[in-house]
């Protein structure tokens, strides 16, 4: 028997358009377009190929997904899939020939600075080593260079980027809110000063150890070119509170409350283990129960893990619900109402929250709970940097908006940039609250000018009262990319040399995309080191 397989529209079911249209779609079995997917006919696939093939801001949120279940196919499947119809279905344009790009007879000349440029820009951004790089350098210009003689590039090159980066001033960053932390390659500390603002390197030196009198000197060599640290950024590392003492540096510190919400879930997993395991041991214990009954074992070993069972999941329950509360009470803004928070409350919920979780019979919990409570005062900083930085906000604001609508304006500004933050920091849920944000917005300062750079000082505000070391952590993980592919350096000072390249062109480098697409960390803010090209600073321009 033949079966009807158009599928009945039901717009009341499926409102959107798209889904609108996969309800009117044809049957059938099988395509030569994708003959390892019976499951799918002709006009399945070419619905998907067609939503696939839309720039991916003009896609509707959440698409592929939706697609993903319908269709019963990856993520990875239907980008592959689309990419396979575009192939078979449009015509494939022939290669242009090299030749006809250039006149007859013209040839690239290969000069010692070409030749620097190019050793240069394929170790910085290429993360090239030195042996597979001279394999680039036979294949590009039909000829190589030795080991030593690249060697010697990168070692000169190292000490004039570190001559470069002592003579920049700094200055017109002005009083920074700065993130440090250290890294280590080969056994070697690597302490790195930013600014979490513009990412601009401020410091970053091999040292012996990262005892608190080392962070202590670098600290202070941090400023020595214009610079003033206002506050620091870190995690709840021991030396750093003595660091600051021998550095005669008294500034506000904020404890990296990324540490904190990352160490409190893997509390909460080791709890949730704890559980399970209790469970296993009933589940084991009524085996045995079961097949023959033994009276000593369930006086002496059933009820008392049946007990603890129980006792294991009203920790993790508990442990769970406070935990929630830590996460509210450490927050810049309520993402719901887009309020941000005001000091006094996320102090009195934290204190709440810690008491409650100080309650919980756990060695883990206790021993946690000890850690915060040692750096609580440090764990708000940025509700004051914020409420500080507020004051003169509000003047101007005052200035454009209404005194009833000022508070609404606030919120509305800073419910955008909370779920932005979200949707940045990976958590795809707040996609449509995040959208729904944006539109709001949006709405709220169409064409007013006065309105819309006012959103953009708030925006930069919330930005600058850091509360994690998240960017520095990025900027580590940038480096160690670079580091890894060299595998080891012959000394310390061969890794600063490497290190002064790496400062210089991050600092130097333009971001091709994100909200500081376009410009480098040093044109952000608002440093000139007399040229864009961090080769050129080098001595090596571009021919």
């Amino acid at each position: 028997m033949t079966l009807y397989l158009q599928k009945q529209q039901t717009s009341a079911i499926w409102p959107e358009p798209l889904e609108s249209t996969w309800q009117m779609l044809g049957g059938g079995y099988g395509c030569e377009l994708a003959p390892k997917l019976p499951h799918l006919g002709l006009t399945d696939i070419l619905f998907m190929t067609t939503i696939m093939s839309l720039p991916r801001q003009q896609r509707p949120w959440g698409v592929v997904t939706w697609m993903s279940d319908v269709f019963l196919l990856s993520r990875p499947a239907l980008y592959a899939l689309s990419d396979r119809v575009k192939q078979q279905l449009l015509p494939t344009a022939e290669p242009t020939a090299l030749t006809d790009m250039e006149p007859t007879g013209a040839r690239i000349s290969i000069t010692a600075t070409r030749m620097a440029r190019t050793v240069l820009t394929t170790s910085l951004p290429g993360k090239t080593a030195i042996r597979p790089l001279r394999h680039i350098l036979t294949e590009a210009f039909d000829q190589t260079r030795s080991i030593g003689w690249i060697s010697e590039l990168l070692t000169e090159a190292g000490q004039n980027a570190g001559h470069r980066l002592r003579g920049i001033d700094t200055s017109p960053l002005g009083t920074v809110i700065a993130a440090r932390d250290e890294t280590f390659f080969g056994g070697q500390p690597l302490l790195l000063v930013i600014d979490p603002v513009t990412t601009t390197i401020l410091l970053a030196e091999v040292c012996p150890d990262r005892q608190a009198d080392t962070w202590a000197a670098a600290l202070l060599v941090a400023q020595e070119q214009g610079v003033t640290i206002g506050g620091l950024v870190e995690d709840m590392a021991r030396m750093y509170s003595k660091s600051q003492k021998e550095a005669e540096l008294d500034v506000l510190v904020q404890k990296d409350i990324w540490h904190v919400q990352r160490d409190g879930s893997q509390v909460l997993r080791d709890l949730e283990r704890a559980a399970f395991r209790a469970t296993s041991l009933v589940i084991k214990l009524e085996k045995q129960l079961l097949k023959e009954w033994d009276e000593s074992l369930f006086d002496e070993q059933y009820v008392s893990a049946i007990a603890k069972e129980e006792r294991c999941y009203d920790q993790h329950a508990a442990f769970a619900e406070w935990l929630s509360h830590l996460v509210d009470a450490l927050e810049l803004v309520d993402w719901r109402s887009g309020e941000i928070r005001d000091l006094a409350i996320n102090q009195w919920l934290l204190e709440e929250t810690l008491s409650a979780m100080s309650v919980i019979d756990q060695p883990r919990v206790q021993k946690w709970v000890k850690t915060l409570r040692r750096h609580q005062k440090h764990l708000l900083t940025s509700l004051d940097w914020l409420a500080a930085s507020l004051k003169p906000y509000r003047q101007q604001l005052a200035q454009v908006v209404a005194p009833d609508q000022q508070e609404s304006f606030r919120r509305t500004v800073a419910r955008h940039w909370r779920l932005q933050q979200a949707l940045i920091n990976g958590h795809s849920s707040f996609g449509q609250q995040a959208q729904a944000a944006e539109t709001a917005l949006q709405e709220r300062v169409a064409n007013d000018a006065q309105c819309r750079q006012l959103a953009e000082n708030l925006i930069t505000l919330l930005d600058a009262a850091c509360r994690t070391s998240s960017m520095i952590e990025g900027v580590n993980g940038l480096l160690k990319q670079f580091l890894h592919n060299h595998q080891a350096f012959h000394s310390p000072e061969t890794l600063q040399l490497y290190l002064n390249l790496f400062v210089l062109w991050h600092n130097m480098r333009v971001f091709e995309r994100g909200k500081r697409q376009g410009k480098s960390p040093y044109q952000l803010a608002g440093i000139d080191p007399g040229t864009d090209d961090w080769l050129t600073l080098l001595g090596y321009p571009a021919e």
